[in-house]
């Protein structure tokens, strides 16, 4: 792969790529544990860029490579952002995300492109990124803990929305055992204390996710274990692994069986609301709020597919929906439509959906091409892999709620996506010679 390591060789090249290190370590260690935390670190990101436009427009030496799947990223980024700025523009109403008021979530994928570029120009040692993850989820596990056996609340939130708490905590959970995998392979003593550290962060952020009753985040852990498998080959015999696998399963239904945990609780109220909104037309649970919700966001849909209704009109429409007994009265409350597909369809119609899915698929095909390509490099290869989870997890996670409309999922997805694909840079790049000038 091609990149920008020249820039390396300067002080300032140098200094750009550990703050943007550390810009990837605190915004991975915070994203849950503090609420306004990717607020400060989409703006640290932003100053970032600029300094990084700085250096490169000051020094004609460096010379701009990006390879064709830079560019490939940045355009679903801009493309998406672009399709829902106009919309935003054209019905005059910005996004508003539940008990946060408007915001301007349309801009975060110009600002994510735009350091995508300037952190391939300096990129971090993937060593922010897998210790930041860790740090994140162990924090989310002892929060919810905390939350759930001592303040005795019913679901771990830690003061945002339990969904995306749950969810984030998953995938940084998934995200430590791949930590874990990379620093199995160095076979170092040090690393071998960083191993710990990444298997109990694993634990804790997992148990975050039981505890925080979020049911439809679960959806995504077989296919992530899919994308384990490939991971842990060569460094581990098959019958390790299944001890392994068999070791975290039992410790998962425990956890599920423990009565006071109310996973299996909320387990069995799959089961009772779908009966009650199929069989007894009980629209009243959480399920059949979704069901409606679909239901009214389809109905938008159908009136204007091409361009859909427009940002701010789903509010408007939801009492007249409401009205007309196409969607329950309890809808009307919710800011966003419970799916990121359907509420994409809903605001931006097909536009909206096809540059929602393109975002999707455009990661998920430079981190499986790179997955491909640097099989012999197995931290490489570790790196691509949990790119490729970030893509599955969130697209799994949006079937039943609507990620991108949260501050912390959206920001969630931006970051970590751009985080593992500069790392890959630096993981991927020749060792420069010194050279004097």
């Amino acid at each position: 792969m091609k990149n920008m390591h020249t820039t390396h060789q300067g002080w300032a090249g140098r200094a750009l790529s550990i703050m943007n290190g550390v810009l990837i370590f605190g915004f991975s260690a915070t994203l849950v544990l503090i609420p306004e935390a990717h607020w400060w670190f989409g703006l640290a990101a932003l100053v970032s860029s600029l300094l990084g436009c700085a250096v490169l427009a000051s020094d004609k030496t460096y010379s701009l490579v990006f390879t064709g799947d830079d560019y490939k990223l940045v355009g679903a980024l801009v493309f998406f952002g672009s399709v829902w700025w106009w919309n935003v523009v054209d019905s005059e109403s910005l996004p508003f995300v539940a008990e946060e008021g408007v915001h301007h979530l349309y801009l975060w994928p110009f600002v994510a492109a735009f350091f995508l570029l300037a952190v391939r120009a300096f990129t971090p040692s993937p060593h922010w990124l897998w210790l930041g993850v860790c740090c994140g989820a162990l924090g989310a596990g002892v929060i919810a803990i905390y939350q759930r056996a001592i303040v005795g609340l019913s679901r771990a939130d830690n003061g945002i929305n339990a969904i995306p708490f749950g969810n984030l905590s998953l995938l940084m959970a998934v995200l430590s055992l791949v930590a874990g995998i990379y620093y199995l392979q160095q076979r170092r003593q040090l690393y071998y204390w960083l191993l710990l550290l990444t298997i109990g962060a694993a634990f804790l952020g997992f148990l975050a996710s039981l505890l925080s009753g979020t049911r439809g985040g679960w959806i995504s852990i077989p296919f992530l274990a899919v994308l384990m498998l490939p991971a842990t080959k060569n460094l581990i015999t098959p019958k390790l692994r299944n001890i392994a696998l068999l070791f975290m399963t039992v410790i998962a239904v425990a956890i599920v069986a423990y009565p006071p945990s109310g996973v299996w609780l909320r387990l069995v109220e799959i089961y009772d609301n779908i009966y009650q909104y199929f069989v007894n037309k009980d629209a009243d649970t959480s399920l059949g709020i979704r069901f409606e919700l679909w239901r009214a966001g389809w109905t938008m849909f159908v009136e204007n597919p091409i361009l859909g209704v427009g940002e701010g009109a789903v509010r408007e429409l939801l009492p007249t929906l409401v009205a007309e007994e196409v969607a329950y009265e309890r809808g009307i409350v919710y800011p966003q439509l419970h799916s990121d597909i359907i509420d994409t369809l809903a605001r931006r119609g097909v536009l909206g959906v096809i540059s929602l899915l393109l975002l999707y698929v455009v990661f998920a095909w430079v981190f499986a091409k790179q997955a491909l390509l640097a099989n012999a490099n197995l931290r490489a290869h570790l790196l691509a892999i949990s790119g490729l989870m970030v893509v599955t997890a969130f697209f799994s996670f949006g079937l039943t709620q609507a990620m991108f409309r949260d501050l912390r999922a959206f920001s969630g997805f931006l970051g970590f996506s751009v985080a593992i694909w500069a790392c890959l840079g630096h993981q991927t790049q020749p060792v420069a010679p010194n050279k004097s000038r």
